[in-house]
């Protein structure tokens, strides 16, 4: 098999999810946007925090998952991610950022259940961190129900 073939195989597709992207650099939205729709996904996205939860709430039905940057201005990522675990308190959230790391992004939130994106991505890294976001969140509710 090809190198390409290969990486075919490893690099997970969208299933048509909707992802909430949510970042002040009109680039880094842009960008992504265009990666998730090639690959399968759909995307909504939000300039800062207040947004966010404005296009969370209108399409709360359909959004599997959140990618939010950590640092914004008006309302930040850990203050996006506590009101989003507030109306969805399963909703998949991945914290995206070039300064904090993953403990800085647990102290911030608070919150353990939190994948992280390191920027700058891939379009490879964004995909294998979507993947793995998602299977946990189908995992967890059956988890829940057992219990």
């Amino acid at each position: 098999a090809s190198a390409a073939a290969e990486a075919e195989k490893v690099i997970p597709m969208g299933r048509g999810e909707m992802v909430l992207v949510v970042d002040d650099e009109a680039t880094v939205l842009s960008i992504t946007r265009e990666a998730l729709e090639t690959c399968g996904y759909r995307a909504v996205t939000a300039r800062d925090g207040t947004e966010a939860i404005n296009v969370f709430t209108a399409h709360r039905n359909d959004i599997k998952v959140v990618i939010t940057d950590m640092l914004m201005p008006f309302m930040d990522g850990p203050a996006t991610i506590r009101v989003l675990r507030k109306l969805e308190p399963n909703i998949p959230i991945i914290a995206a950022s070039g300064l904090m790391d993953h403990e800085k992004v647990r102290d911030a939130t608070g919150m353990d259940n939190i994948a992280f994106l390191l920027k700058p991505y891939t379009t490879e890294k964004l995909l294998l961190t979507l993947d793995k976001a998602l299977m946990r969140n189908a995992i967890a509710p059956a988890t829940d129900k057992a219990a």
